[in-house]
């Protein structure tokens, strides 16, 4: 999971990326003057905010490891119920949407 947020950060930055290129203007043309400085501050913290936040969330997983533990004796245990047929659907319908 911490790896596709990763992909998906990378692929916004691409994105963002892209898109401020194609709004550079060209050589041929005069550049167009900001309304204001403080708006193009304001828009670079926020998205450079965002990129931080986004950074941090890929960091750490969101996993309840108290969760994780009490399944993990309850399995050591014998008290887990396992559904094979419910795991077996769910590993089949994965590899269908691999797939596709």
């Amino acid at each position: 999971m911490v790896d596709s947020v990763k992909n998906a950060i990378s692929r916004i930055e691409t994105v963002k990326t892209r898109r401020a290129e194609a709004a550079q203007p060209q050589a041929s043309g005069p550049a167009p003057k900001p309304s204001s400085a403080s708006e193009t501050d304001s828009v670079e913290l926020k998205s450079a905010e965002m990129a931080s936040a986004a950074r941090d969330m890929a960091s750490v997983a969101p996993v309840d490891m108290d969760k994780v533990n009490r399944i993990k004796s309850a399995i050591k245990e014998g008290n887990y119920p396992i559904d094979i047929d419910k795991i077996s659907d769910a590993l089949m319908d994965a590899y269908r949407e691999m797939k596709t």
